[in-house]
């Protein structure tokens, strides 16, 4: 096991919390991983960060690996973040009679230029906690010798034991950053919620402010309630996958964007795609939003955030099953 401080680059200042990534994924996704890392290499989407999976670099043909590298080469080069996946989420769902080893994963660390990377999780862990802790080590400390100190571990478990798992790990490795899958967390937005605040909070008692990424989470409103329970860093496909309504931050079918299109210029752009346009208009979204939200949580006004942007209706359901009221 490390002894020696683990600073990840969620955890380096390089960027600024809380942090939303657009995933790429070949999974339930319009476009190829090399559409997508081209897509949001356009200068003038201005997009300064996203994750693309360790398994669409490797398990693809030849010609889209070289246009992924050439992507993630020239993101990079102009001052890009690029956060790499572990490939298992994908390889769950289009491989599962060709299993996505923990070798492929080094083979795309050591071929693919990325700024930080997930490690090489393991999705149906011991029972056992103790076994669970030394799985966790072991396959921690193999990823570093590939990957370094980039390496974020992510830990799979029930939410009733993620904090006591989550605490030793951080202490046996000394890390700077853990990530745990949003639907571990419980079944709906309260308990989740619930959740990471006990996660946070045991998370402080090891003595170091430790960054913890929620995989999955592209929701807005999950987003920022989740951050202001102590979560700064998330990802997504829904920038993708669903179109975004600007002024309640809800979320609606992909093929609904002609509703909302008007209110961003993007949706004027007629030489444009209906697809482009979409994407545009999400991702303008998520960079307001995630800038005012973090000075917000920065300010300590992250429940008056959730007061003046989230629908009226969701933030009294919030306030009164997260305690929230007394405070705001």
């Amino acid at each position: 096991m490390s002894s020696n401080e683990n600073t990840s680059g969620l955890a380096d200042g390089s960027i600024k919390l809380p942090v939303y990534f657009p995933s790429i994924s070949s999974v339930k996704t319009s476009h190829t991983a090399a559409d997508f890392a081209e897509y949001l290499n356009t200068p003038a989407l201005s997009v300064s960060h996203y994750l693309v999976s360790a398994y669409d670099l490797l398990r693809t043909d030849e010609q889209q690996a070289k246009r992924l590298h050439n992507a993630m080469t020239a993101a990079l080069q102009s001052g890009k973040t690029i956060l790499m996946d572990s490939g298992n989420y994908e390889a769950y769902w289009k491989a599962p009679a060709s299993p996505w080893s923990q070798m492929e994963f080094h083979d795309a660390l050591i071929k693919f230029p990325c700024s930080i990377a997930f490690g090489f999780d393991e999705q149906a862990p011991p029972n056992d906690l103790k076994e669970h802790l030394k799985l966790l080590n072991k396959r921690h400390d193999m990823d570093q010798k590939v990957g370094g100190n980039k390496i974020v571990p992510i830990v799979h478990a029930d939410a009733s034991i993620l904090p006591t798992i989550c605490r030793q790990f951080v202490l046996d490795q000394n890390l700077k950053s853990i990530a745990v899958p949003e639907r571990k967390l419980g079944d709906g937005i309260f308990q989740r919620a619930l959740s990471v605040r006990a996660l946070k909070s045991v998370l402080n008692e090891t003595g170091s402010e430790v960054i913890l990424h929620l995989l999955g989470t592209g929701n807005p409103i999950s987003i920022a309630t989740y951050s202001i329970e102590g979560a700064s860093s998330f990802d997504g496909l829904e920038w993708c996958q669903t179109v975004v309504d600007w002024e309640t931050a809800l979320l609606h079918h992909f093929s609904q964007a002609d509703f909302f299109r008007l209110q961003t210029p993007h949706g004027d752009a007629q030489q444009n795609t209906f697809h482009s346009r979409t994407f545009a208009h999400n991702i303008d979204f998520y960079r307001d939003w995630m800038n005012r939200l973090q000075l917000a949580i920065a300010s300590g006004d992250g429940k008056s955030f959730a007061r003046s942007n989230f629908p009226d209706r969701i933030f009294s359901q919030l306030s009164h099953h997260l305690g929230w009221g007394a405070s705001t």
